[in-house]
């Protein structure tokens, strides 16, 4: 006795959830597959804009010095030696770095101001909630109220400068604890300057460090 055969309703139906099963399946895959490389490209991008940050400041204390023939930060802390100037953050209570950089000086202090000509040697954006760019009390005065400089994850960025002039400092890397860094880096950078962020883990000397030099 033969089976008799399905109705087309019934093969229609159950090729439909064969496919739907299948489209289920393949989406899955495609989201497993995207999620990760989504995620690396936001990596790149919050790297770039940090990168561009760190090149620009770079820059702009490169300027100043030729300019100024010193530099951006305050003479007093210099203390003579041989020996660089401790690095600093960029926090608005370390150094006056930033803003000597962007013209926001207090310029009735003759002797003092760092920046006498007002030359804006870089333009930084202002943060939004707190995160990458300047934190300016003030609200915009341009008074010379010191001024904080954030990375995307809202902490300061680290600056060395070669101060005793012998074109060369220090190499963070070396106290690097990830060794694939450490191991290989050299004792000091040939640089004038050196800036790094601490990175999306918030913690300084580790594998994920945005820095200027490499």
């Amino acid at each position: 006795m033969k089976t008799p055969p399905l109705s087309l309703s019934l093969l229609r139906r159950g090729f439909t959830l064969i496919e739907l099963l299948v489209v289920i399946v393949i989406i899955a895959i495609l989201v497993s597959l995207a999620v990760p490389a989504t995620n690396l490209v936001m990596k790149r991008a919050q790297d770039l804009k940090i990168k561009t940050v760190l090149k620009d400041l770079q820059v702009a204390i490169g300027h100043y010095r030729t300019e100024y023939n010193r530099f951006p930060i305050n003479p007093d802390d210099l203390g003579g030696g041989d020996s660089d100037i401790e690095p600093f953050l960029t926090d608005g209570t370390s150094q006056p770095m930033v803003n000597i950089l962007t013209a926001n000086v207090d310029s009735s202090g003759a002797s003092t101001n760092m920046n006498p000509k007002a030359i804006k040697f870089i333009d930084l954006p202002s943060a939004k909630n707190n995160l990458f760019g300047i934190i300016d009390p003030s609200g915009g005065a341009n008074d010379g109220t010191p001024v904080q400089l954030v990375d995307t994850w809202g902490l300061p960025y680290k600056v060395l400068l070669d101060t005793n002039y012998d074109n060369r400092i220090q190499n963070p890397d070396k106290s690097n604890n990830d060794q694939r860094i450490s191991t290989d880096a050299p004792e000091y950078l040939n640089s004038t300057s050196a800036i790094y962020s601490f990175g999306p883990d918030r913690q300084e000397f580790t594998k994920d460090d945005i820095v200027s030099w490499r």
